[in-house]
């Protein structure tokens, strides 16, 4: 695929110019859309090709019949299957499937809390790139607030889920990061 795209990136202009001298300029607009498209048929391909290479080598539960390979840290720390909760792995039960489930939320929170902190460095890395080249963004001047608004956004949408007290910083520095970008903006 990146081929593919090295390819169309040398010769986009010169089929570009080729089609609008003999088709017309609404063809011409068209053709860079076209030259994308094959891209969907490498990217489904390799999705089905990995979806075939994964159901090669499925575990199923041998009481129900169920794929599951798909939850193997489920299965490892309660060693039940997910769906009959039938024990499938031999030992003492480690945990149950509420201490597994409570854990994996943890977990999660814990990576959401840095995950946050991602665009609003992003947004002041943007943000001081245009600081010291002022046309840097003349065409896309929209790449000036918009990590601090997905930041603000994604900060604000984990705070009012969890009232979790630890997504305040990012929470503010994406605000922040926003109002500078605004202001670049104008």
């Amino acid at each position: 695929m990146l081929a593919y795209f090295a390819l169309v990136g040398v010769v986009r202009d010169s089929l570009v110019d080729l089609t609008q001298r003999k088709v017309g300029k609404t063809a011409a607009d068209v053709l860079p859309i076209v030259l994308v498209l094959p891209s969907l048929g490498f990217f489904l391909g390799a999705l089905l090709w990995a979806e075939r290479m994964s159901k090669r080598f499925a575990l199923f539960c041998p009481e129900c019949g169920t794929d599951v390979s798909k939850s193997t840290n489920r299965v490892l720390a309660t060693r039940c299957c997910s769906s009959c909760e039938m024990q499938i792995v031999e030992g003492r039960r480690t945990h149950g499937a509420d201490v597994f489930e409570r854990f994996s939320q943890l977990k999660q929170r814990r990576f959401l809390i840095y995950w946050f902190w991602i665009w609003p460095v992003f947004g002041l890395f943007v943000l001081a790139y245009h600081w010291f080249d002022q046309t840097a963004w003349a065409n896309c001047p929209q790449a000036l607030f918009i990590p601090g608004l997905i930041g603000t956004t994604a900060a604000g949408w984990a705070f009012a889920r969890t009232i979790d007290m630890r997504y305040l910083p990012q929470l503010g520095v994406s605000a922040l990061v926003f109002l500078l970008g605004v202001d670049a903006f104008w």
